[in-house]
């Protein structure tokens, strides 16, 4: 190999510094944000009145609220959870730290033991290490490979001075362990090798799983791995296999595709674009057959590894100088504000449409109890009237008319608005005119008595009761109203306060990064 590329690799990277990033004040900012944010959740913790405690309304109200204080009584525990990935950035803090993913069997641990090997022939030192108990264990033993998942704990190696490549299980790691491992550590890293096989290459959907990566925008590397196939050869006048590079025409179509593939899932996933390097692909087998040729090294994708790993170094500094920040605003996004919008979201939209069905239930209601109570009351009317005829007592009909309406009244509204806290019903009243009276219609012969007639009497209070019944219920079906209203204006308000909240987060982390 053409030492020049791993040489100008390693000169050039430790040369590289980092540049000088006001972090502490940004970190000051994004904690008054949290503060700030717990401020406003609990202001917003209020049940609004008006609704019985038993009403699914007022349990919707109630669970959410419990939801929202059982989540934020855990913020603190949140953010010690995220104390691994910050010791180990700090360990190493300067150097820059590249997370090694992909699937199993994506030749993580052979790239790793690989580069490796490539910088202890330019006389560099190399530490292999594992982290055990959070702490950093070193070891002269390179990485295990296997064409099993055989790494079941975090890993990596000290290339140098500066680099550090850290083997992970995967994100989609055949145990629920390993990939839990690897979540824990992955805000560690300031940039991303995406290893794919060529045999398969650029498995977009495995960009699935580093899409928060990716969102703090941290650079991409996708390396195709195994760039190699079984070729036939005569080797002593017999026909055998041999293992051979892809060709270069195989390995830009490939390169090509992934590329654009990947281009299309990150601008699918709103991930800026241009974090995406052009991929590379390499044979870390044919570099091994060939014991480290200069040559082979050359033809396997060497070279071109290195000038792309240099085009990465750069980016991923920038990151670097950023990552306590990054790792406060991934703590902020995807532990405290992701699972607030989700509860907020969830039990707003449920408050938000029982809401409205009971906001559209209530004319039909209001005229629903008018038409029970007149229907309870009014076949009674005429016994009562006929009750009362012979002394033509019109007084004690309407005041007996009246304590049946209201008696009435209330039973229809328990069974109807069993979900409000009703204010004090204001008593039905009839109010006949001075002429309306029984009838008293002579007989035709003195002998005869005369006959008590109360048919417009009848008419009369049957449509003065339904005239009355609208009295009382108007204001307290406003006030029904009302009540749907204010919670309606509640809800509205938490949207707002969501919203605010997170496009100050966005645009904080935008302006970082773009600065």
């Amino acid at each position: 190999m053409n030492n020049t590329s791993i040489q100008d690799f390693i000169y050039r990277l430790d040369q590289s510094h980092q540049h000088a990033f006001a972090v502490d004040r940004l970190l000051q900012d994004l904690h008054d944000w949290r503060s700030q944010f717990g401020y406003a959740l609990q202001q917003h913790l209020q049940v609004v009145g008006g609704f019985q405690l038993e009403s699914p309304l007022q349990k919707l109200q109630l669970e959410m609220n419990q939801q929202l204080e059982l989540h934020m009584q855990g913020w603190d525990a949140q953010w010690a959870a995220l104390a691994p990935a910050q010791s180990l950035a700090e360990a190493f803090d300067d150097k820059v730290m590249l997370l090694v993913f992909g699937k199993f069997n994506a030749g993580k641990s052979s790239l790793c033991n690989l580069l490796a090997d490539s910088f202890r022939l330019q006389q560099q030192a190399v530490k292999y290490f594992h982290l055990e108990n959070g702490q950093v264990v070193y070891r002269l033993a390179p990485l295990r490979e296997g064409a099993t998942e055989t790494t079941a704990r975090l890993q990596g190696v000290c290339l140098g001075e500066k680099l550090i490549l850290l083997d992970t299980p995967g994100l989609h790691s055949v145990t629920a362990e390993n990939a839990a491992l690897t979540q824990r550590f992955i805000d560690s890293a300031d940039g991303v090798l995406w290893l794919s096989s060529s045999s398969s290459p650029g498995q977009v959907q495995e960009l699935d799983a580093l899409g928060r990566e990716l969102r703090r925008h941290k650079p991409l590397l996708p390396i195709l791995t195994r760039s190699d196939q079984v070729e036939e050869d005569e080797v002593d006048g017999e026909i055998c296999s041999v293992l051979c590079n892809k060709n270069a025409s195989q390995r830009a179509l490939q390169e090509a595709d992934v590329y654009q593939r990947s281009k299309d899932k990150l601008q699918e996933m709103a991930v800026d674009h241009q974090l995406l390097r052009t991929p590379v692909s390499i044979s870390a087998q044919m570099v091994r057959q060939a014991d480290f040729d200069q040559q082979a090294m050359t033809e396997a994708g060497v070279d071109q590894l290195f000038h792309a790993l240099l085009d990465l170094i750069e980016p991923a500094l920038d990151y670097k100088q950023r990552k306590p920040a990054e790792i406060f605003i991934h703590y902020l996004q995807e532990h405290i504000l992701e699972p607030i919008q989700h509860i907020l979201k969830q039990m707003l939209a449920q408050i938000a449409q029982l809401s409205s069905d009971m906001q559209t239930a209530l004319p039909v209601l209001q005229e629903k109890v008018i038409a029970n109570t007149w229907r309870h009351v009014v076949p009674e009317l005429g016994t009562l009237l006929a009750q009362h005829a012979a002394t033509q007592d019109v007084d004690i009909v309407c005041k007996t008319l009246e304590n049946w309406a209201n008696e009435a009244l209330s039973q229809q509204l328990a069974e109807h608005l069993t979900d409000y806290a009703l204010p004090n019903l204001a008593p039905v009243t009839l109010n006949l005119a001075a002429h309306i009276r029984y009838e008293v219609i002579a007989a035709h012969r003195s002998t005869d008595e005369p006959t008590i007639a109360y048919d417009q009497l009848h008419a009369e209070l049957s449509n003065q009761l339904q005239q009355s019944l609208s009295q009382p219920l108007a204001p307290l079906f406003a006030e029904c109203t009302a009540y749907l209203n204010a919670l309606d204006h509640s809800l509205q308000q938490r949207r707002e306060m969501l919203m605010q909240f997170t496009q100050t987060l966005d645009q904080t982390a935008q302006q970082m990064r773009f600065a």
